[in-house]
């Protein structure tokens, strides 16, 4: 598959409001949060907005970090969003899938014992986002189950 046309969003809302943003991301979600301490996985809206972190689904990615006092966002879609402006630039997004670290390997260390699907293995599909031709972010758009084409549909719920 080539390259589509993406769209890229900063956000300038507090972070009580990104779960507006919720039903743009299409289901089911998928979150990682993170701290100077903890990174937890879960599914669906994450219950609290740590440092960093990013809620996904199959059409988009919500990804925040801290800057000082203050958070930001950014919105990575598939397709346009209607009442926002897009960062400047060409965006284009490619399609692919990788395979996630397996937390079950002794060298591995991870501060979760398994992925939100209960499985120390996994699969995840993502957009590469590309900025005048050049690769920016990888954007999650789903984890799959280990030999299974279908994405987690989230009935582990995971801490934050």
């Amino acid at each position: 598959m080539g390259k589509m046309k993406g769209y890229v969003y900063a956000l300038k809302d507090p972070p009580g409001s990104w779960t507006h943003w919720a039903s743009a991301l299409g289901g089911p979600l998928l979150h990682w949060v993170a701290d100077g301490a903890r990174l937890v996985m879960g599914a669906g809206i994450p219950t609290e907005w740590r440092e960093q972190g990013a809620m996904f689904g199959p059409r988009g990615e919500l990804r925040w970090w801290s800057e000082g006092e203050k958070r930001r966002a950014l919105l990575l879609m598939d397709q346009p969003v209607e009442g926002l402006t897009p960062v400047e630039g060409e965006w284009t997004i490619e399609s692919r899938s990788m395979d996630l670290q397996d937390l079950g390997e002794p060298r591995v260390k991870p501060n979760f014992p398994h992925y939100p699907s209960g499985s120390e293995k996994g699969r995840l599909e993502v957009r590469i986002y590309y900025r005048d031709e050049r690769p920016v972010f990888i954007s999650p758009r789903s984890l799959q189950e280990p030999g299974k084409g279908e994405p987690y549909a989230g009935s582990h719920t995971g801490g934050a």
